[in-house]
């Protein structure tokens, strides 16, 4: 039995804002360290290992224990708390001390406690859409936050490149704390309660639901999944992390500049990706799910990685940055087959599979995030570009490995 549509349309709605502020809390650090990093004296190599080992590899270590805590606990209280700490992080990244030697150590705590404080969100929000959204609609329900996080990445070098030229760095990361407190305002104000009743989870079932968890790390499908979420995740980080660099310094725009093209390829992810997650829901009414998001996945992922090639190659910035920005469109649109796919797989404990799906995912960008630099400065930006393209090409041919059960994980019968 699932939660009336009204209440299910308004949680969708919900975690599309709290993904949209979240990924603009996430990514805005791409804009602040072009005046950040030569403000307190780091490096580009230092501010791959702060995003690399201080945000993503605690983000990707702590994906399982905040899955663990959704299904436990429930979606809004887990979510709720998250988005505060995310807050906090970055309001005391907006404070980090200049003194020398320690602007290092001061970014890479703040850094460390928003990868702690965000790792929940995407576990969580696949939790709560398996619990409140009918089996039919459930692609298309993730596909609108994903999209949403994609717009969250695409506003954040629109507004806050000029709030940086007009008020410095610090003011990105002020202005992106205070934002995200009204975010958790807002949603402890209208997110419904779905904390599990004491007959549902019992105290004594604690041990059980940590067995059932950590079997996941065993189950072959889940990790096949994953290791393909592993590469796809690696492709999506290098134009996450990376791309407002790639503009400035291998196209040659300003900062300004990239700040307008550096959004295009999240706008068009956020165009393309609900369309393809309502499709793939239609497409499944008529044939397995399973395989409808299968096939739609690896169709995504081989042409993603055909415009990657391309666009690397193209002499014209602008007909690069749209080919670019299309497979940009595209990696982002494979995100809700993936996550449905794990919630499937997990069923009776969809946060905590999500947990591993995007511990996986992560670890696969702090591997991009930090290898950029030097493959970049070892082969230029058109190789480590075709190198990445190669990556996702292997993650399609191990979608051909995962047999997800048919049947979706079932959802609660709460009030």
């Amino acid at each position: 039995m699932t939660r009336p549509v009204p209440s299910a349309n308004r949680l969708v709605w919900l975690l599309a804002a709290v993904t949209l502020v979240g990924y603009g809390l996430r990514t805005n650090i791409t804009i602040a360290q072009e005046h950040m990093a030569p403000d307190l004296g780091l490096t580009m190599a230092d501010m791959g290992i702060i995003s690399a080992w201080g945000f993503q590899f605690v983000y990707a270590v702590f994906q399982l224990p905040g899955g663990f805590l959704g299904d436990r606990f429930g979606a809004r209280l887990i979510l709720g708390l998250s988005i505060i700490g995310w807050s906090l992080a970055n309001l005391l990244s907006g404070l980090t001390v200049s003194t020398a030697g320690l602007a290092f150590a001061s970014l890479f705590a703040t850094r460390v406690l928003l990868g702690l404080t965000q790792a929940p969100t995407f576990p969580v929000a696949a939790l709560a859409v398996t619990r409140s959204v009918p089996a039919e609609r459930r692609v298309s329900a993730v596909s609108i936050y994903i999209a949403s996080s994609m717009l969250g990445s695409a506003l954040a070098p629109l507004t806050l490149a000029p709030l940086m030229v007009a008020l410095g760095w610090r003011a990105v990361f002020i202005a992106s704390g205070a934002v995200g407190l009204a975010m958790a305002v807002a949603w402890f104000a209208l997110a419904p309660n779905d904390a599990p009743a004491a007959t549902e989870r019992p105290a004594r079932l604690l041990g059980l639901q940590i067995r059932e968890s950590l079997a996941l790390l065993r189950d072959r499908n889940l990790l096949v999944l994953s290791a393909s979420y592993f590469l796809h995740s690696a492709v999506h980080f290098v134009f996450v992390f990376w791309f407002f660099r790639y503009l400035t310094e291998g196209r040659g725009f300003s900062v300004l500049a990239s700040g307008g093209w550096g959004s295009l390829p999240n706008l068009m992810a956020f165009a393309v990706a609900p369309m393809l997650g309502i499709a793939i829901d239609r497409w499944s009414r008529r044939i397995d799910a399973p395989v409808a998001r299968q096939r739609a996945a690896m169709a995504s992922l081989v042409t993603s990685a055909i415009l990657v090639t391309i666009g690397a190659n193209l002499p014209s910035a602008t007909l690069a940055i749209l080919a670019l920005g299309a497979s940009v469109a595209l990696i982002s649109s494979t995100e809700s087959p993936f996550w449905t796919t794990a919630a499937a797989i997990g069923r009776e404990n969809p946060g905590s599979a999500g947990g591993v799906l995007n511990l996986m995912g992560n670890l696969g960008g702090v591997v991009s995030i930090w290898l950029v630099p030097p493959m970049k400065d070892a082969w230029g930006w058109t190789a480590m570009l075709g190198f990445w393209a190669a990556m996702q090409v292997t993650a399609a041919l191990l979608w051909l490995l995962v047999r997800p059960p048919s049947v979706s994980a079932p959802t609660a019968s709460r009030p």
